[in-house]
């Protein structure tokens, strides 16, 4: 944390001291509150002349909050000539906007480059929507034939250069004169023919694009649009979801790809050629051959990344040797490491299936240094596992090491708290190991936006630590800042209010920073303990641990008790109504609410539990069952079961790789992971963890 060294003065307080000139910032803020404007604006002035970056940028932005309207367009002017970057330019942009200070407007965005793909939406959809109302009024038929023509020029930049957003869609549905592209007979430019082609592949309108897609490509080849990536891509996903013909359609786009070599579509083209490939099903080289095209004329780090995944992705369909071959020549060329992750555990249940045990010591092996950790502790661990069992081939020294190296997986918990168990840490050994850093790195640190952010904190102002911890979190701030806010945050947690998510999602983000070792306090905030009292009466109520009910309210709900999911599950434990329904219909309950975490803490214990007694006991297969529905779960044991050869019981963790969603393999893994947590953090039983794993897995 940052701290400042000054010689007291009459009247400061400790935090006065600690922040020096930042600290008007944030004493502005409190006479803002207090609606003490003249002496506010005395601090922000003085923070701006005197403050760190931060600070005093906040400090500029705040005067752009008060006062008339001359004072907040003055301010809005001030702002923009100390500080040119995209979040001072909006704030002025609006300002000036809003009280029809258009000249200004244009002069502020006067520089925005509409053919930059990182170029900010809503300052362009501003300054798009002044030029279009400048035009509006101008009486002059040369200027309004330049207006004219520039704004035409902008807009087509900016819906063909950039991936589409919503404001490009408000600013085309509002703002923008298009034809009738619906009646029968319409007459438009290429150029307002390919805006709004863009719109409707945004919308999804797959048909539409694919049939359209040959006026593109005829705009193309009779120079009346200059080959634009956008647009091919756009095409693409347009005859990947709007047509069957796959084959043929992959035809077309190689020989696009080859047309148009050297210019920004032949990417898309061969990108797309070899998805398109791939869909049809048979055409294993050619899609191959497509992809690494791709690879060859990428011009980001992403899209060799992105032809790369679908590379590997399309060798799933095909032998394991084919799969092996690919990871073994490509490991070296991915950008990303974490980007392949999803492939890797694709892999592991074709892998199972197919009986290649001992494969997954040669992945491990051959990929440790280019995969991520996270990955290379998966394959490690599930080796040692399958070798324990007598699948694989290997010594107690060959699965010992497994387990130590998947130890030192990044962000993977369940793998790490496992192998640990596996290898029967306690004490010291078993703290080293779950504590252990995450990020190898030390990260640069920017101590001005620490400063702004524990600002807050010391000077009371919790509401605005989440959205400015949002914005910097990449700026480089460390696990103890991190760790700070999110313990105040947690303090300042009520009913009412989302602090209690906010301080666990700025705490896990501290984990991830982390270089050094953690300590169990600050572990304790990743696996925080919110309504304590409701969960320990559910959980004697019916006999199940609390170290269970706590990871699932954190895994379901990251303790946000007003959540609902896309799919309607509501509450800390997300359920849904019509289980709701169901459960207080057993426990004889007329009136009640899922948004209460009283009761949606006893309805989820309730619902876990009998989940757990219909499978037997078994803790995991209740987790699953919560996911996926028990119907599911017992069918998917049964396969797994006859996959490795067994009659009547299996290791439970080993069948979690074998089931075969994604979702509900992950879901099982967060589960185990937080109730082991749990239960190490809160257990004052030494033989408290390895008990939770044993009954958990096996």
């Amino acid at each position: 944390m940052l701290v400042f060294s000054l010689t007291a003065c009459p009247g400061q307080t400790q935090e006065q001291l600690r922040f020096g000139a930042d600290a008007d910032y944030f004493v502005g803020l409190k006479l803002l509150e207090q609606k003490n404007e003249k002496e506010a604006r005395l601090k922000f002035n003085h923070c701006i002349k005197k403050g760190t970056f931060y600070c005093a940028r906040k400090s500029a932005q705040a005067l752009c909050t008060f006062g008339n309207l001359q004072e907040k367009n003055e301010a809005a002017l001030a702002l923009v000539q100390q500080y040119n970057d995209d979040e001072s330019l909006l704030i002025a942009a609006r300002q000036l906007y809003s009280t029809n200070e258009m000249n200004h407007v244009l002069e502020l965005t006067k520089d925005l480059d509409f053919a930059s793909p990182n170029a900010n939406a809503e300052l362009a959809k501003l300054r798009l929507e002044t030029m279009k109302a400048q035009k509006d009024v101008s009486e002059n038929s040369m200027v309004l034939y330049r207006w004219a023509r520039s704004y035409e020029d902008c807009v087509y930049k900016w819906f063909t250069s950039c991936p589409t957003t919503r404001e490009h869609y408000q600013f085309y549905r509002d703002t923008y004169e298009h034809p009738d592209f619906d009646a029968e007979e319409v007459t438009y430019t290429p150029r307002q023919f390919a805006i709004n082609y863009r719109i409707e592949l945004y919308k999804r309108n797959y048909t539409y694009g694919f049939q359209n897609a040959p006026k593109i490509f005829a705009f193309f080849e009779e120079k009346e649009l200059e080959p634009n990536a956008m647009l091919a891509s756009d095409t693409g996903k347009a005859c990947l979801y709007g047509s069957m013909n796959f084959a043929a359609n992959a035809a077309q786009f190689k020989k696009l790809a080859q047309q148009y070599a050297g210019t920004p579509t032949e990417y898309y083209f061969w990108f797309y050629a070899g998805r398109l490939y791939d869909k049809a099903g048979v055409y294993f080289s050619q899609s191959k051959n497509c992809f690494e095209q791709a690879m060859l004329c990428a011009q980001t780090p992403d899209q060799k990344d992105n032809a790369l995944w679908y590379l590997l992705n399309t060798s799933l369909n095909f032998s394991v040797d084919t799969i092996i071959d690919s990871i073994e020549k490509y490991a070296h060329e991915w950008n990303n490491a974490e980007y392949f992750e999803d492939f890797f555990e694709s892999l592991i249940s074709s892998l199972l299936a197919s009986g290649r045990w001992d494969t997954f010591r040669q992945i491990y092996t051959q990929t440790d240094g280019f995969a991520s950790d996270d990955t290379v502790a998966q394959y490690a661990y599930i080796y040692g596992r399958l070798a324990q069992e007598g699948y694989a081939q290997g010594t107690p020294a060959d699965i010992e090491a497994a387990f130590r190296r998947a130890c030192r997986s990044g962000s993977s918990v369940y793998y790490k708290v496992l192998s640990a168990y596996q290898l029967g840490l306690t004490g010291d050994e078993l703290e080293a190991v779950l504590c252990s850093p995450y990020a190898q790195n030390e990260p640069k640190i920017d101590q001005a936006a620490c400063n702004l952010l524990e600002g807050y904190v010391a000077f009371g102002f919790p509401k605005l630590i989440y959205p400015s911890w949002l914005a910097l979190c990449d700026k480089g701030i460390p696990e103890e800042t991190c760790f700070y806010l999110s313990d105040f945050l947690a303090k300042c947690s009520e009913p009412e209010n989302d602090f209690a998510t906010q301080a666990l999602r700025i705490a896990a983000r501290g984990q991830k920073m982390a270089c050094r070792q953690l300590k169990k306090e600050e572990i304790k905030q990743i696996y925080p303990t919110h309504y304590a009292e409701f969960v320990e009466t559910s959980c004697k109520k019916y006999d199940i641990k609390e170290s269970v009910i706590y990871a699932l309210i954190r895994s379901e709900s990251f303790f946000d008790a007003d959540v609902t999911s896309t799919a309607g599950a509501v509450g800390l434990t997300q359920l849904m109504e019509f289980t709701g329904s169901d459960i207080a219909q057993r426990l004889r309950l007329k009136e009640y609410s899922l948004t209460d975490p009283k009761t949606n803490i006893l309805f989820g214990t309730y619902y876990l539990t009998e989940l757990v007694r219909r499978c037997d006991g078994s803790l995991l297969q209740g987790f699953f069952s919560y996911n996926a529905g028990i119907t599911r779960v017992r069918r998917w044991l049964k396969s797994s079961m006859i996959e490795f050869g067994k009659k009547s019981t299996m290791p439970l963790d080993l069948y979690l790789e074998t089931v075969p969603y994604t979702e509900t393999r992950e879901y099982g893994r967060k589960l185990i992971a937080a109730t082991a947590m749990y239960e190490w953090l809160n257990s004052d039983e030494p033989a408290a963890f390895a008990n939770i794993i044993e009954t958990l897995i096996e």
